[in-house]
C-alpha cells in the first residue's frame, strides 16, 4: 500500500503540471493567431479610430452601393438620381449611365435593370457600377487603390478584359460575395461594382463593353 501511494503521488504531479502548462499554450497560439490577423487587416481593414463611411458612399458586397439596393426598383432610382444621362433597353433588360456633373469625361455610374417577365414585372436593378473614389468598401479600399488591397479580403478570380474610352481594363470579381473590382494595366482599382451574389458579372458587364471577353 505505501508503494502503491508513493507511487501516485507523482503520477499526480505531473498531471497537475501538464494541466497548468495548456492555457499558456493556448494564450500563445491565440496571440500568434491575433498578430497574423492584424498584420493582414490593417492594410486595409478600417479601424477603431477612423472615421466611419458615410452610408451614401459605403459598398456592401451583394447588397447595396451608396443609396442603390440590388434589386431595389427602377422608379425609386429615377426618382432619387433623376434621369439618366444615357441608357438603352431591350428584352426587359436595360442600361442606365450617370455622369458627374453630367460631363462624360467624369466619373460614371452604371446601373443593369432586369424584370422577372412574367413573374415580376417590375425593373430591378441586379447591378452597379462606380468609378468615383467617393464610393469605399472600407476607408482604404476605393478607386484608385491597389488591386492587392481587395485582394486581401476578396476571393477574386480574373473572369473577363475589355477596354473603356480606349484604355485596357481587366475585371476581377468574387461571385460568391457579389463583389467586382477592375484594374488598370498597373493593377490600380479603376471601378467597383456590386451585383447579385452567386451570379456571372460577365453577364451584366457585357451590356456596359461590348468588346468584354470573359476569361475561360
Amino acid at each position: 500500500m505505501i508503494s502503491s501511494r508513493y507511487l501516485f503521488i507523482p503520477l499526480l504531479a505531473i498531471i497537475v503540471i501538464s494541466c497548468k502548462q495548456k492555457p499558456a499554450s493556448t494564450a500563445d497560439n491565440s496571440q500568434a493567431e491575433d498578430t497574423t490577423v492584424n498584420k493582414v487587416d490593417t492594410a486595409v481593414v478600417d479601424l477603431p479610430g477612423d472615421k466611419p463611411i458615410p452610408l451614401a458612399q459605403l459598398v456592401v458586397p451583394g447588397i447595396s452601393l451608396g443609396q442603390t439596393t440590388i434589386n431595389e426598383s427602377s422608379e425609386n432610382i429615377y426618382t432619387r438620381l433623376g434621369k439618366p444621362d444615357a441608357g438603352d433597353a431591350a428584352m426587359g433588360k436595360s442600361i442606365a449611365i450617370w455622369y458627374a456633373n453630367h460631363d462624360t469625361t467624369g466619373y460614371v455610374t452604371q446601373m443593369y435593370f432586369s424584370r422577372d417577365m412574367g413573374n415580376d414585372e417590375t425593373s430591378r436593378v441586379k447591378q452597379v457600377r462606380v468609378t468615383s473614389p467617393v464610393f469605399k468598401v472600407t476607408n482604404k479600399l476605393h478607386t484608385g487603390a491597389p488591386l492587392k488591397d481587395a485582394m486581401a479580403l476578396y476571393h477574386l478570380k480574373k473572369v473577363a478584359t475589355f477596354t473603356d474610352k480606349g484604355n485596357s481594363r481587366s475585371l476581377y470579381d468574387d461571385a460568391k460575395a457579389g463583389i467586382g473590382f477592375e484594374a488598370d494595366d498597373k493593377n490600380i482599382i479603376t471601378g467597383i461594382t456590386v451585383h447579385e451574389p452567386g451570379k456571372d458579372v460577365t453577364t451584366t458587364y457585357l451590356p456596359f463593353f461590348a468588346d468584354l471577353k470573359p476569361v475561360k
